[in-house]
């Protein structure tokens, strides 16, 4: 017999890829072998392999540098006997890392499962019925979406706290972490922290982190600098002892979106290919599964636009016209709301509402002003183009109002579609201010541009047009109460009133 970590530095892998090599049945689950204590330690536990799994791994190197695909692989040795010994190649081993416990002594050593190797049972999986304990992270590590199975395994029913920044998973991981070995617990937590590296800075990171020990501190930022950043959107993790007897040895599946994390633990003996193949369709998984997302209070800017005169452009061109330019100019700003995280509210045709919420590795209220002038500098070549095409002399606005807030995020569902929905004052104050706007301008807050630090607010115009005895003249880092700007004589302005004691400033390109 051969020990985990022997194997792994004789055969020159990383944990993860012994774990997968287990996960498709290339390898037996490791025997557990209880160690002597060293006096003055607590016991350990050592994993235990065949002598055979350094020829067998050697054997899948050799396929895959062949051009084998992981189910040929599968195909030709899972049902292998025990092979010969091969020559192995010389490798590192892994250093060993272990997490404080509540008592404060340090886990050394792996546990896991027992070794016999398990069918896998097909189960059929859906967004609305995904048979295991599941949630999704945003990239603050925060939970937005959880099933009824990870309601009971983790949170035993308790209530979700409401706001956002109260809803960090780190504490229930490390609740359960403190139960499990060494490697376990820096396989559960790599789960985690690979996929969300890529937005979640270190400084975001430990920021987020709370008022937990400074133990777990350290060690948690230890294993966010030693953790590996994935190469693909699917981390399939092996080696987890789930708390619960009746699931045992799980398998824990990361899988990346843009709009956060999904982590699944999977019972050892299920089938991993059935949730995979689920997951494949990602616009219609992400969507199915964010519709259910749980309603959050919740710091966000929301951005309201609306295409000026579109009744008047509407009668003025052919329906297969008018249709083609409302898609163009869709089509042509959706990614630039995907460049700036927003996220997609409610389409009305020639209306949209958009949400920016915080992002660890960017400011949200800033998202939203720089998304709001490239929204307007892309707008000026879409006009020109139409004015080129159709000849006339309209010009396309995209009138906007930003505002920035706390409040109730959640969905609205039908059967083939959902919007989030914002419930309070803050998209009321965004919708009234784009109804103020004209010609393609952009009314903010002063709550939002107050907001930003001077470095940012140094890299935006804002102010507001003020009347002088030589005529019209922008002052800049100004403000003004919408009451202001209202005529009341002008029958448009009347449902303006009901945000006149708001203060306001226009925001402009830098010049």
């Amino acid at each position: 017999m051969i020990t985990s970590v022997a194997l792994l530095e004789g055969a020159a892998i990383s944990r993860a890829t012994l774990n997968n090599y287990i996960a498709n049945g290339l390898l037996p689950r490791p025997e557990v072998r209880r160690q002597s204590a060293v006096p003055g330690e607590a016991p350990t536990t050592l994993g235990y392999f065949p002598d055979w799994a350094l020829a067998r791994i050697q054997q899948v190197q050799e396929l895959k540098r062949a051009g084998a695909s992981m189910e040929d692989i599968k195909y030709q040795l899972v049902d292998t006997a025990e092979s010969d010994p091969i020559p192995i190649l010389p490798g590192k081993a892994l250093p060993k890392e272990g997490m404080p416990s509540a008592a404060g002594s340090v886990y050394t050593e792996k546990r896991t499962a027992p070794a016999a190797v398990q069918r896998s049972e097909s189960v059929q999986v859906s967004v609305e019925n995904i048979p295991y304990p599941a949630y999704m992270v945003n990239f603050e590590f925060q939970l937005i979406w959880l099933n009824a199975l990870a309601q009971k395994e983790f949170f035993v029913d308790n209530q979700i706290p409401e706001r956002a920044n109260d809803r960090s998973i780190v504490p229930t991981l490390l609740e359960w972490a403190a139960t499990l070995p060494a490697m376990e617990q820096t396989n559960l937590f790599n789960a985690h922290l690979g996929p969300l590296k890529s937005r979640l800075t270190r400084q975001a990171f430990s920021q987020n982190l709370g008022d937990i020990a400074d133990a777990h501190k350290q060690w948690l930022m230890a294993c966010y600098d030693q953790c590996p950043t994935p190469e693909n959107r699917i981390q399939h993790i092996v080696g987890v002892t789930h708390p619960d007897p009746s699931i045992g040895a799980c398998q824990v599946v990361a899988l990346s979106f843009r709009e956060g994390v999904l982590i699944v633990y999977v019972p050892e003996q299920q089938d991993v290919s059935q949730l995979l193949n689920c997951v494949s369709r990602r616009d219609t998984f992400i969507r199915a599964l964010l519709s259910q997302r749980l309603p959050v209070l919740t710091p966000l800017a929301v951005m309201v636009a609306d295409l000026q005169n579109s009744v008047r452009i509407c009668s003025e061109l052919p329906p297969e016209d008018y249709f083609q330019l409302i898609n163009q100019i869709w089509s042509t700003l959706d990614p630039i709301f995907r460049e700036y995280y927003g996220a997609y509210g409610k389409h009305t045709g020639d209306g949209m509402v958009y949400y920016f919420f915080p992002q660890p590795d960017r400011n949200y209220l800033m998202n939203a002003v720089l998304c709001a002038n490239k929204v307007r500098e892309t707008m000026q070549g879409i006009s020109h183009d139409w004015m080129v095409r159709k000849g006339w002399t309209n010009h396309l606005y995209m009138n906007i109002g930003l505002s920035e807030g706390e409040e109730w995020l959640g969905t609205f569902k039908t059967n083939s579609n959902f919007e989030l929905v914002v419930l309070g004052e803050t998209i009321n104050i965004c919708g009234r201010l784009s109804d103020m706007a004209r010609f393609g301008k952009v009314w903010a807050t002063k709550g939002l541009l107050s907001k930003l630090s001077l470095a940012e607010r140094s890299k935006i115009r804002y102010g507001v047009e003020r009347d002088t005895s030589e005529g019209k003249v922008f002052v800049n880092n100004t403000y003004v109460q919408v009451a202001t700007l209202l005529n009341s004589a002008d029958p448009r302005h009347a449902k303006l009133m009901d945000i006149a004691t708001c203060a306001v400033a226009e925001v402009l390109p830098k010049l």
